[in-house]
């Protein structure tokens, strides 16, 4: 008994090794939304669109940098093979030092040549702080921002595209597999035809054309089958590029969303998008950053003033650092015209921006008035489908029974078979149609 116990159980653990690998191996379901997001991980335009995003965050932190100081630091060298003449000494330190931005000529030609040096070096450290630049730094500064803005609504714009380019994608996946399951089972349904007539003309029942005439139509869906079937594998294909994954990943799909029930007012619709629409967000930030333009082009007509300050120190002359304070104020007298140009360019931007917006509001509320009608339809038509093929399905019980009993043709039962192919394609379409047709709605409302 111990032994018996021992095989079972070894049996037990053999059955559980073996059969829990495939389980493992099996792929995994995935839905529509686990589509998006794995399209989201995966998108390269997505990063692109990120990156975007980063390069305008560095240019408000680089427009916030311009507000405060600069300190530049300088620092030079000059070297004499052999002790310099009083000429070569103030020439060299000349150079030097207009490197330096520190000493003048006037002010070197007073230094005693010492006796033994032919080395001379100095350094000098310069600060500036902008004061008042007419509104020039703000401006760009609102620029940065107002960049920075439509970026993140391109983002989310890219988003929203990206989402109802995969569910597009996968619910094509589920007609071609819904296709290619319906044309299997009237494969299946027409074989049993072609079975039936063969025993019948056996029996001399029923002439061969009967035979002849199934055969043919079992031909032409067998074609269709190959068809379907090679439809689906390019839909999984496709939508593996579209998510961003290896083309040969595979997976399990589930059924058909359920049939829910659209919004009934469009007006409501169309106020929802014009709220939600990132295209008109990021409409909005370019028009704040053509406004900035205009200030920053007129600020070319007012002064600028900046606080500065330096300090130097050359040896071996200059043994005592000096340094120096002040402002410096600078005015653009006169430019002929370029400034006042570059004001009413500004101008002429702004006033495309907001045309441009006006332009992307229309559309909208077209797209949203397409999509809303399409899906209504859409839906309509996945009823009078789901009608159709519940009268297909009886319609061929009745005409196998007729057929059987010797009440009927064979071309009225192929006329049932290619009736009930029909509607159930019908019906799966009208399913599928439904469910973009949504997705084209919540688009167009600027959801994901």
């Amino acid at each position: 008994m111990k032994h018996i116990c021992t095989i079972v159980l070894a049996v037990l653990v053999f059955a559980l090794g073996t059969t829990c690998p495939a389980v493992a191996d099996s792929p995994p379901e995935l839905t529509a939304d686990r589509a998006v997001e794995i399209a989201m991980e995966n998108s390269l335009s997505r990063k692109l669109a990120t990156a975007d995003v980063d390069m305008a965050q560095d240019r408000v932190g680089q427009a916030l940098s311009a507000f405060g100081p600069v300190v530049t630091l300088d620092g030079g060298i000059y070297r004499y093979d052999d002790q310099p003449s009083l000429v070569q000494l103030e020439e060299g330190l000349v150079q030097l030092n207009n490197a330096l931005s520190a000493l003048t000529s006037g002010q070197i030609s007073t230094l005693d040549m010492p006796d033994d040096s032919r080395t001379y070096y100095g350094m000098a450290v310069e600060l500036t702080q902008p004061v008042y630049t007419g509104g020039r730094l703000t401006a760009v500064k609102k620029m940065a921002e107002a960049g920075r803005d439509s970026a993140r609504h391109d983002l989310k714009t890219a988003d929203q595209d990206l989402a109802l380019a995969v569910k597009k994608a996968y619910f094509t996946v589920l007609l071609t597999r819904q296709m290619t399951r319906a044309l299997d089972d009237a494969v299946a349904s027409m074989v049993i035809h072609v079975n039936e007539a063969e025993a019948y003309h056996l029996m001399e029942t029923v002439p061969r054309l009967d035979v002849l005439r199934a055969r043919e139509k079992l031909a032409d869906l067998k074609q269709q089958q190959l068809l379907a079937t090679n439809n689906f594998a390019l839909a999984r294909t496709a939508l593996n590029f579209t998510m961003g994954v290896d083309l040969s990943t595979r997976y399990t799909f589930g059924g058909q969303p359920p049939l829910g029930s659209l919004p009934g007012s469009l007006d409501a619709l169309v106020q929802e998008a014009l709220a939600r629409r990132p295209e008109l967000a990021a409409m909005d930030a370019k028009i704040r950053m053509a406004e900035d333009q205009v200030a920053l082009a007129r600020s070319g007509h007012l002064p600028t003033v900046a606080l500065v300050g330096s300090a130097h120190k050359f040896e071996p002359e200059n043994q005592d650092p000096s340094a120096e304070i002040g402002l410096v104020a600078s005015l653009k007298l006169y430019d002929h015209g370029m400034v006042s140009h570059s004001v009413a360019l500004a101008r002429h931007e702004l006033q495309k921006a907001k045309t441009a917006r006006t332009q992307i509001e229309r559309g909208i509320r077209l797209k949203v008035e397409q999509a809303f009608r399409n899906a209504q339809a859409a839906r309509e038509s996945v009823q009078v489908a789901q009608s159709s093929l519940v009268t297909a399905k009886e319609t061929l019980e009745a005409a196998r029974t007729r057929y059987q009993v010797g009440l009927s043709t064979s071309l009225e039962r192929l006329d049932a078979e290619v009736s009930l192919t029909r509607a159930r394609t019908n019906h799966i379409r009208a399913l599928s149609m439904y469910n973009i047709s949504v997705s084209e709605l919540e688009r167009a409302l600027g959801k994901e």
